[in-house]
């Protein structure tokens, strides 16, 4: 699938809660409040350096959460390693 980068694409930070998981009812109202602002497309793991150290687990969930709530919406994975 070919992705038009045309607008804007912000790169969403990784929410965890206090014993190192992910937070996916933060992820997810950081996420609604990008789309409510009209954001073209997201990226996960893509600030602070997240990428590098979220499992392949942790990335897995991450995408097929956002891709569920973005209703066709690109959603762009940092791969790093």
């Amino acid at each position: 699938m070919g992705i038009q980068w045309q607008g804007i694409f912000p790169a969403l930070t990784t929410k965890f809660t206090a014993d190192d998981q992910l937070d996916l009812s933060m992820f997810q109202k950081n996420l609604y409040a990008q789309l409510e602002a009209g954001v073209d497309g997201i990226v996960l793991g893509g600030t602070l350096g997240e990428a590098s150290v979220l499992s392949t687990d942790e990335k897995e969930t991450l995408v097929k959460f956002a891709i569920e709530k973005c209703d066709g919406i690109p959603v762009v994975l940092n791969k790093y390693k």
